[in-house]
């Protein structure tokens, strides 16, 4: 009965509720429970992460469901934001994923740390032991076996290896694995990766040419295969994302020089079907919103909700003003104020987390 309750509350009460008992926190570290909060927490938001005094500050927006795409009302609203802030490890850290079922993989130094919003927990994985100076991980889920596995590769190396390593295995270690490709391929700083439905994407150069392509790693077999971009297109610049449950290519065209721009769209390569190499394109009119006179604007796209609302970072002389949410289909936004969090006005955000989800799982 307690399990029952525990399992239909928010987050943050049941993180409290862990220092009632032994008992109960015994029942929401147990593998049942956890499985049983996240069916019924669909809930999802959106995470905006920034530092202030070497404490790292959350803040938690809400996302509108899908089902809200039906309703033809606009809506501009300034909300409330939930936050919190948290010691991090000292140092340059790089976040090197999104979410991923509640977990955050980030890098400092080189060492994979994986990170639980939810429950604040940082686990610190050990470092990979091979000749590569600079690595690149993605965080993956399988959702048949219900586990959280790593993968590192080299970074700006044309390779055809890497290392896999499977959370809360009895024994935490690397393994290594050649891709089952014919081509050679290296990845970039900026190719960020994205877990869906089992399968992480990532962008990445065939050896010995100047032709883009995604990579794609089945978490649960472990192979990889490669898939063909559409040649229309400059992917050199262009990012990976989740658009729709569906993996996209955006090409952003509405900034200049970082300056808002309303020239031209928003350009979404599709994927349709992975093993015939089929995108489908998709074009964007631009977010509009007033800018006082004189004042200097920026706007950092930083991801799309699965309601289909795109994410945008405001900015004026690089301190950020506020997250911007714009649904493209009706024409209407919503604004979250990044104020109250700390005493501090100078904001500077590290990463924007898009569809994040409640996850009780023990580090």
């Amino acid at each position: 009965l307690i399990s029952e309750i525990l399992s239909r509350l928010p987050e943050k009460s049941v993180a409290r509720f862990r220092c009632v008992s032994k008992l109960w926190l015994s029942i929401t570290k147990d593998p049942y429970f956890i499985k049983l909060f996240e069916t019924r927490s669909p809930q999802q938001s959106l995470l905006v992460c920034f530092f202030e005094n070497e404490k790292l500050f959350v803040a938690s927006i809400p996302q509108l469901r899908h089902s809200l795409q039906n309703s033809k009302r606009s809506y501009s609203c300034y909300q409330s934001i939930y936050g919190y802030h948290m010691e991090f490890p000292k140092g340059y850290v790089n976040f090197s994923t999104e979410s991923v079922e509640g977990l955050i993989c980030l890098q400092e130094s080189g060492t994979p740390i994986v990170w639980n919003p939810s429950t604040r927990q940082l686990l610190t994985l050990p470092k990979p032991k091979f000749s590569w100076n600079d690595v690149k991980f993605f965080l993956g889920y399988d959702p048949v076996q219900g586990k959280h596995k790593v993968m590192c590769i080299p970074l700006c190396r044309v390779s055809n290896k890497c290392r896999v390593l499977t959370l809360g295995s009895a024994q935490e270690s690397w393994r290594s694995r050649t891709i089952k490709t014919c081509h050679k391929h290296r990845s970039k700083l900026q190719s960020s990766g994205q877990c869906i439905k089992g399968v992480v994407y990532y962008k990445a150069q065939v050896k010995d040419t100047r032709v883009w392509v995604v990579m794609s790693f089945d978490v649960k077999s472990e192979n990889f295969d490669m898939i063909q971009l559409p040649s229309d297109t400059n992917h050199d610049k262009s990012v990976l994302i989740t658009y729709e449950g569906k993996l996209a290519c955006a090409r952003i065209n509405i900034m200049k020089g970082g300056r808002v721009s309303g020239k031209s769209c928003t350009t979404f390569f599709i994927l349709e079907d992975a093993k015939k190499h089929k995108w489908s394109r998709k074009d964007v009119l631009p977010v509009h919103f007033g800018v006082p006179p004189g004042l200097t604007t920026f706007l950092r796209f930083e991801g799309c909700t699965n309601a289909g609302e795109f994410i945008y970072e405001v900015s004026g002389f690089e301190m950020v003003s506020y997250i911007l949410l714009y649904d493209p289909v009706k024409r209407s936004c919503r604004r979250f104020e990044l104020k109250g969090i700390t005493e501090d006005t100078s904001m500077y955000v590290l990463h924007a987390f898009p569809n994040h989800v409640e996850n009780q799982m023990s580090l």
